[in-house]
């Protein structure tokens, strides 16, 4: 397995000595067995089995990976996705010995349930609900991992009473709100009213995604409630990360790993706000995978992996 890199790898075009010192690619070989197994279930990924959970009055959709024994780990996907897009990453982790279970959040993919919690702390509470309800065991023995709208609902778990063994934030949005509002404009995430016509879009605007990626973001497409999208992206000011959530006592000494994309492929962490960060999670806490957008799990499979199972580890 070494030297495997991901399909649509852009390097970093910049000399090395003009890259910040967060710019450390994560190394992509294999160090024991469950890295080697996640990494060869990239390749062939297993198919989910689907879930009906209820919780905090919310009947969720979800689709899980590995033995029910396994340790348990929750994926949250980002806004106008849904737990599809965790297709190849849910079986490598579960590969490497998790039991992944991954919602779809309200307002989104088979989760018809939209009640209103637009603020991402009533999010959070909605989902600290659903990880209860998921696993039997306590808070402290389930990793969270959250990417983008997932990563910010996931930062606020602690102080809404969920503290878990490992929480891991994926590029979580460090952006205004007035580009956020600009975002509402863009017609890479608008609704589609069926798949084949979501597919050719996506297919289009992301040519160096996998097949797999594009039919799970052009279902997803449409799926999503609309105003449910417009209230998450107006309704919270500006996204700070997770930075306001992480500062609560509540989340003190709580392990917490950040994964960033590039800013340079369309990552939504400017360098500008890596060293707040570095000065709250630890600067051996946080990595970014140089050259993946925002979503790197669709574009960096083997880097997104590997910086993911050496994050929950411990």
């Amino acid at each position: 397995m070494g030297g495997l890199v991901s399909r649509g790898h852009g390097r970093d075009a910049r000399p090395r000595r003009e890259r910040p010192p967060w710019y450390v690619r994560p190394v992509i070989d294999p160090t024991d067995a469950a890295e080697r197994a996640a990494l060869e279930a990239l390749w062939a990924p297993t198919e989910p089995s689907p879930l009906a959970i209820d919780a905090a009055g919310i009947r969720f959709h979800a689709l899980a990976w590995g033995a029910p024994a396994a340790a348990p780990l929750v994926l949250m996907h980002g806004v106008t996705s849904s737990a599809r897009g965790w297709w190849r990453v849910g079986p490598a982790l579960a590969a490497a010995g998790y039991r992944v279970v991954a919602p779809d959040l309200p307002g989104h993919g088979l989760t018809g349930s939209w009640r209103g919690h637009a603020v991402l702390r009533d999010n959070a509470a909605d989902l600290a609900a659903f990880a209860r309800a998921a696993f039997e065991a306590a808070p402290g023995d389930v990793r969270i991992v959250g990417h983008s709208w997932g990563a910010l609902t996931a930062a606020w778990f602690p102080t809404v009473g969920y503290r878990p063994r490992r929480l891991v934030l994926v590029d979580p949005p460090t952006i205004p709100l007035e580009i956020i509002i600009r975002l509402l404009e863009s017609p890479d995430d608008r609704h589609y009213d069926d798949v084949s016509t979501a597919v050719d879009a996506v297919g289009r605007q992301c040519p160096t995604w996998s097949y797999g990626d594009v039919t799970a973001k052009a279902e997803s497409l449409t799926q999503f409630d609309e105003p449910a999208v417009v209230a998450i992206l107006t309704g919270n000011g500006d996204w700070d990360g997770g930075l306001e959530a992480l500062a609560d006592p509540a989340a003190r000494d709580v392990p917490t790993r950040l994964i960033r994309g590039d800013p340079a492929a369309g990552g939504y962490i400017p360098d500008a706000a890596v060293p707040a960060f570095e000065a709250r999670l630890g600067a051996e806490n946080v990595t970014t995978i140089t050259g993946a957008p925002h979503s790197p799990h669709r574009t960096h499979p083997i880097e997104t992996t590997t910086a993911l199972l050496r994050a929950l580890a411990g």
